[in-house]
């Protein structure tokens, strides 16, 4: 079984807002932690994780910085390149988050905030352990990966009714 170090952080900016909690925040990241994958093949390893809370300007500017779009985002992530074994924690990456957007997009979507924050914990996850969606094969794999490990959490299939960009 996966152990998780986790630690988060919230802005200011966006403190007021609803955010789920540290033990929602880690079964939702441990759940991924479960997906087969060569970067978490190890049973009884500890995972190093960030997680930050942002607001829309911050979150735009990451997401213009590194993906050349000049737009918020619900969340991106930055994993960390693999580290020699030696080490002992396993040092994923980092995930940034935009509350005020996962609220819109829940809200757009009919999705329940809590469910919405599950999946893109879960998303956000699985690309720091190299799953990707810019390939259609890929993208396939990743969201019925993401569904299932999201049905073993009781939430319902989040591309269900939903259109790709």
């Amino acid at each position: 079984m996966s152990r998780l170090y986790l630690r988060m952080a919230v802005d200011d900016a966006v403190a007021a807002l609803p955010l789920p909690s540290r033990a929602e925040v880690r079964r939702s990241i441990l759940q991924a932690l479960s997906a087969p994958s060569a970067r978490a093949s190890a049973d009884d390893r500890m995972y190093d994780l960030s997680l930050t809370f942002v607001d829309d300007t911050e979150i735009a500017a990451l997401n213009e910085g590194y993906r050349g779009k000049a737009r918020p985002t619900n969340c991106l992530s930055f994993p960390q390149d693999v580290q020699l074994p030696m080490f002992r924690r396993d040092l994923l990456g980092d995930i940034v988050i935009a509350p005020a957007v996962v609220m819109r997009e829940a809200v757009e979507q009919g999705k329940h905030l809590r469910d919405h924050y599950r999946h893109l914990l879960i998303h956000s996850t699985l690309h720091l352990l190299g799953y990707d969606h810019e390939v259609a094969v890929e993208a396939q794999e990743m969201e019925a990966l993401e569904t299932r490990l999201l049905a073993a959490m009781g939430v319902a299939d989040p591309y269900l009714n939903q259109m790709h960009e």
